[in-house]
């Protein structure tokens, strides 16, 4: 049985790395399409599973609808050659395109209601749609929810356990704190009039942490250079083990964001959009804060630093948080299990 998973995003590959190795060890024919995606290629590389490049999709709109029918050609003529049974994957388009039109399954996930476009130019092509329960759109007779979030696919503590040496590859001692920022690049369709943290801002940020810990920028595009020295150099694929022991998450993605209160970590995440995992995370279990804006930054992260019990008090409402929400590797295999046959 062959399932291709197609992947558009780097958190695309963790969301499905746990389920495509679980079932080729188990015989399954699984197969991977990417597009070319800050990180992308990178981390597949890392995680040892082939792929089969898709290219860019393109920065401005014009350039994106062209590049649109480019990948639904490039996606036709690689089903054509491979017959998967099945496909899945996040947001799937071009998946959902091609497997509508050559009679395969396509199962497509999403967690982001804003995103409207995309789901627009899915959702009638997809075979079936899967949204955690707190997602709040209603997206018609396609729709199975499920108790889970998309990183509990690879941060669920059945998947997840984070690996001591990354913190001598970040030359940080145990127990050491620190602190990591993320900054994203602003260029999905989505982001187009939102903001973030303003570079007056961002600079302040650094100097207000140094005298607490070190600091670690991870960046989607290429960093000032007055920040290149607090740049986050090691493999990638250690970005979740540096993030669970570190004392406190800033940052402008909701993923990231999203990844710190499932491993328990304080955070602050900045961005002018909405979300319904970030306001169900903040609101039902007080696990990070959101600011549609960075005017009260500062007063948010005092109050972090001045908890001395903070990492504890988060453990606690992440444990709380978990007891209510399922392995998401495993409901990604059963699921493939029970349609690829």
């Amino acid at each position: 049985m062959t399932i291709l998973f197609d992947l558009n995003h780097a958190a695309h590959v963790h969301f499905i790395r746990n389920a495509y190795k679980q079932l080729s060890k188990e015989g399954y024919n699984c197969l991977v399409t990417a597009s070319d995606k800050p990180l992308v290629y990178e981390l597949l590389g890392e995680y040892q599973i082939p792929f089969h490049r898709m290219g860019t999709i393109g920065v401005s709109f014009i350039a994106k609808i062209f590049k649109l029918l480019v990948h639904d050609f490039k996606m036709l003529c690689y089903c054509l050659r491979h017959r998967p049974d099945v496909i899945l994957g996040i947001v799937a388009i071009r998946g959902s395109h091609i497997g509508w039109l050559l009679g395969i399954k396509t199962i497509v996930f999403t967690d982001t209601e804003h995103a409207t476009k995309q789901i627009a130019i899915f959702k009638p092509f997809a075979s079936e749609i899967h949204t955690p329960n707190w997602f709040g759109t209603a997206l018609g007779k396609k729709q199975h929810r499920y108790s889970g979030f998309h990183e509990l696919a690879y941060l669920h503590p059945d998947n997840f356990s984070a690996r001591e040496e990354v913190l001598d590859l970040l030359g940080v001692a145990d127990r050491e704190p620190y602190f990591i920022l993320r900054f994203i690049a602003w260029d999905a369709t989505h982001d187009v009039g939102q903001s973030g943290i303003r570079l007056v801002n961002k600079r302040e940020l650094v100097k207000r942490l140094l005298p607490h810990g070190k600091v670690f920028i991870t960046s989607e595009y290429d960093l000032e250079e007055e920040f290149k020295q607090y740049e986050y150099s090691i493999p990638k694929s250690y970005l979740h083990d540096a993030l669970s022991y570190c004392s406190i998450l800033i940052g402008e993605g909701a993923t990231t964001a999203c990844e710190a209160a499932m491993l328990g970590v304080p955070n602050i995440l900045i961005n002018s959009m909405q979300w319904g995992y970030i306001t169900y995370l903040e609101k039902e279990y007080d696990l990070l804060y959101h600011l549609t804006d960075d005017k009260s930054l500062f007063e948010k992260l005092q109050m972090l630093l001045a908890n001395p019990n903070l990492k504890e008090d988060w453990r606690i409402k992440r444990d709380a948080f978990l007891s209510t929400q399922q392995d998401t590797t495993a409901y990604i295999v059963d699921l493939l299990k029970s349609r690829a046959r």
